[in-house]
Parts: C-alpha cells; structure tokens; sequence
C-alpha cells in the first residue's frame, strides 16, 4: 500500500468520494464549515487502485483530520493514512493530531482510541448547532442512537515516537540484529510484514488468497490488546528485516507464536541472534512448534533451542486435535 499527497488529478476522485460518503464537500467540525474538497489530502493506493482518503488542515501548528474513509475493508487502509498524517505532524513539529466525530458512531471511537488517540472533550450540543446550519445531518445515527454531541479525540507525539526511532535506527551498527516493540502506531507495518509471511506458509499449508488479493491474519489486533502477547520488529543494521511474536500459554510456558525473517536477510544469522534476543526478552519456560513440511524451520528451531536452553530440550510430535496441522513442538527453559 503507498500513501501519497493528493495531486491535482486527483481532486475530481477526491470531491466525488466526499459528495458519495458525507452527502458534500462541506463538513462541520467545531462550530464550523470546511469544504474538504479543497483541503489538503493524503491518498491510499494498492496497486493503482485508490482505496482511501484523508482530509486535513493544520492551524496553530496542530493538524486537524477532517474526513477519513477507507473504501477497502480489512487491509489496512485507514491506520496506514491516520500513521502518515502523524508522520506529517512529527516532520512539522505540530503539538497534537486531533478530530472529531459524532456520539453514535462507536466503531470511530473504537478505531481512534485503539491507534493511540485519547478521548479529551464532549462538546455537549455541537451537532444539534451544526444541523442548523447544514440541515441534513441526521437526527438519529447508528445503532438508533440519537446525534447531538461532538466528541474530540487526540493523538500527542511522545519521545518514543516515529522520529526518535528513526534517530536511533540511523546510528546502528551495520549488522547489528535488535529487537523493536511493535507499537500501536505501526499497526500498518506489522500488517504488511504478515502478508509476505503468509505468502511463504502459502505452499505448506494452503493459504488462499481473499477476493482483494491478501492472505488473512486474524491475530493482529491480539497483539495490541490480549494480554500476554506481544511483537517485535526484528531489524538488522537498523533496517527492517522481519518480525517476531510471543505469547503466554495458560500453563505458564511462552511461545513463539509467530517469527518472520524477509529473505534478504536469511543465511546471516539473522532469524538466530533474533531468536537470542527474544528468548532473553521472557526467560524462563517456551514452546516453539514447526510443520513437518516446513524444511527451513526443521533445520532452525531444533539447533537455536538447544544454543537457548539451559538444559534438555523436549521433543513431541502432536497433531489434531492438540494442534491444527501436523507439529514438531519443542519445549524447554532458559534459565
């Protein structure tokens, strides 16, 4: 997926998605009225397809996100263009990124408030003024609920933030393999890496592709909210070079849920020293489990749990109903 600035080819697509979603180009926000079709845009592309749309305006060094529309479902669309417009605010140092949206629209709140964006006003009444002045916004919105209420939501850069990281990227050491929290942020980023990582599995366990040509992760929201799980970005030399994810397993041991190396970066001892690094993050039990199909992972797994553990390494095949596929699972301790 590429974001990019609108350009003036573009304003006609622009214009007609807004008249198609909000019913005009001109949208309430805060006691006022902005024609969106003339803001400045950021637009979501896959593959030449236009998929999604963010206007903003910046005013006393804060961006406001006037209108967002994804006009794709589950790829991404809308966490990749609120991560850009964040990225914009950053590389112009703005204080905040903020919105607004009406009462009834819960699955909004849930979007923003899961992407870092705090809840930091009601304007009690602001539609109910703002129908006076462009009559038709409903009364009544979704789920039956009646509109009446702004509610403003925003996001503050914050010292580990999207600059920082960068900062500290550039000074690494040329080989240098280190693991990096995935946060909220770079949702987007993690999404991408799971489709290269599906498209490798596709052969072993028949990964199909969806009507939008993407493979489905269903877990990528877990590792955001469940606790117990977690990801990495594994980076070499500060460039990105895949993934690693974690969880607790009700009988206390830690697995390896998932572990991702781009191809460019194998046959370095890259997906080994990531291995060290995330076996050090939680010492103590793991469970790691392979395909038997999977030859790559049968030559890996076995040798980096015998370099991790700190004694013997148990071995157990397991298949249906324990586990989906056929597994080699391998447990032991660190410490």
């Amino acid at each position: 997926m590429e974001v990019r600035e609108v350009a003036p080819d573009d304003r006609a697509w622009v214009e007609e998605v807004l008249v198609q979603r909000w019913g005009s180009t001109h949208i309430a926000s805060r006691g006022g009225t902005h024609d969106a079709a003339a803001l400045p845009a950021l637009l979501a592309e896959v593959a030449g397809e236009r998929v999604g749309l963010l206007t903003y305006r910046e005013i006393h060094c804060q961006l406001e996100v006037v209108t967002l529309d994804a006009l794709r479902d589950s790829i991404g669309v809308g966490t990749a263009l609120l991560e850009r417009v964040r990225e914009l605010a950053e590389e112009r140092h703005c204080s905040r990124v903020w919105l607004v949206t009406s009462n009834d629209n819960l699955r909004a709140l849930r979007f923003y408030q899961r992407r870092g964006f705090r809840l930091v006003a009601v304007h009690v009444g602001a539609v109910d003024k703002a129908r006076t002045r462009k009559p038709g916004i409903p009364r009544v919105g979704l789920d039956g609920i009646p509109v009446h209420d702004e509610i403003e939501l925003a996001w503050e850069p914050s010292p580990s933030s999207t600059a920082v990281r960068q900062r500290t990227r550039a000074t690494a050491q040329a080989d240098e393999v280190v693991l990096e929290p995935v946060e909220e942020e770079d949702r987007a980023v993690l999404a991408n890496l799971l489709q290269l990582y599906r498209h490798d599995f596709s052969p072993i366990r028949g990964f199909e592709l969806t009507d939008h040509g993407t493979f489905v992760y269903r877990f990528l929201d877990a590792n955001f909210t469940e606790p117990g799980r977690r990801a990495w970005f594994i980076r070499r030399g500060g460039r990105l070079a895949g993934f690693a994810m974690a969880r607790v397993l009700p009988g206390g041991f830690n697995e390896v849920a998932e572990f991702f190396v781009a191809r460019a970066h194998r046959r370095a001892g890259v997906g080994r020293r990531a291995a060290a690094a995330l076996f050090e993050q939680r010492p103590g039990r793991w469970e790691l489990g392979f395909d038997l199909a999977n030859h790559e992972a049968s030559a890996f797994w076995p040798s980096v749990a015998e370099s991790a553990a700190a004694g013997s390494v148990d071995r157990e095949v397991e298949g249906p109903p324990e586990r989906t596929y056929p597994q080699v699972v391998l447990r032991f301790s660190t410490r």
